[in-house]
């Protein structure tokens, strides 16, 4: 499926909800300033080889006797978003997306009892559960969703956790419903790549992948590059548009990476820009 890679969209953001739990609440400021460091450093190689430490000691919060709801969907999100954006080996794919699913499943659960075991409903009574949410529940229904969905893609092997599939989208379409620009409308470019995962031929449906990666860039105002980048591997080389898949990259490449809160994964989306450029005439020719 190929979904994991939009992890990198949303590690940066969900950082900030991390770093609350690793810094005393009574030096919140800190918290808030090491966050948006974070957001707006300019190397990404250097980010990833610091999370694996952020990782652990997420880990001793998320796993004490008194960790609350919140620090485990924390520990979730980042473990779901560092394995998509940074992880490429299969086996340390499933188990860290393991882990960041069972992080959801139990902060979800300690948050509302009726999150509990939601992975066992079936697709009615799931209905049913997304049908009566509130919008208050919209910070767990997207981590829930962002590590149920990236645990399907890491055991697509699995056709138990395939079958989930449609669960995880179902979520993402609550929160399109609620706030579409949540998380630099980040909902909108899971769904995307969902709509974009079956080619058009066994009944893929690109145009609504289309809509989605242009109602991304609205929202933003093209400011989040990963949209366009996204934009162009997934739909301008499944339907060989070749014109639109050149502009959004050169687009991406002329663009100001720097950007408040997202200068860090604009330089990402720039070096995936290039790469897949360098691709072009071996993709399109």
């Amino acid at each position: 499926m190929n979904i994991l890679r939009i992890g990198l969209l949303f590690v940066f953001g969900l950082l900030a909800g991390g770093c609350s739990f690793i810094i005393d609440t009574q030096t919140s400021n800190a918290a808030e300033q090491l966050s948006q460091t974070i957001l707006n450093y300019e190397d990404p190689a250097t980010v990833s080889a610091a999370l694996p430490t952020l990782l652990i000691v997420m880990d001793s919060y998320a796993q004490s006797d008194n960790s609350s709801g919140d620090a485990k969907l924390s520990a979730a999100k980042l473990y779901g978003a560092y394995a998509g954006a940074f992880v490429e080996e299969p086996g340390r794919r499933k188990t860290l997306t393991s882990t960041a699913y069972r992080y959801a499943r139990d902060g979800s659960c300690k948050e509302d009892f009726k999150w509990c075991d939601l992975e066992k409903l079936d697709n009615q009574s799931f209905t049913n559960f997304v049908q009566n949410l509130e919008v208050s529940e919209l910070d767990i229904v997207y981590a829930y969703a962002v590590a149920w969905l990236s645990y399907i893609e890491a055991h697509s092997d699995d056709w138990n956790a395939i079958a989930n599939l449609p669960k995880p989208q179902q979520l993402f379409t609550y929160v399109v419903e609620q706030d579409e620009s949540y998380d630099h409308a980040g909902a909108h470019l899971y769904l995307a790549a969902l709509a974009l995962t079956i080619p058009p031929a066994l009944g893929g449906k690109p145009e609504v992948g289309r809509q989605h990666f242009e109602r991304a860039i609205e929202l933003t105002e093209g400011r989040n590059l990963v949209t366009q980048v996204e934009y162009a591997r997934r739909y301008a080389r499944l339907v060989f548009d070749r014109d639109l898949y050149h502009l959004l990259l050169t687009g991406v490449l002329a663009s100001d990476p720097h950007q408040e809160g997202l200068t860090l994964m604009n330089v990402w989306a720039q070096q995936q820009a290039q790469i897949l450029l360098d691709d072009e005439s071996d993709y399109f020719d």
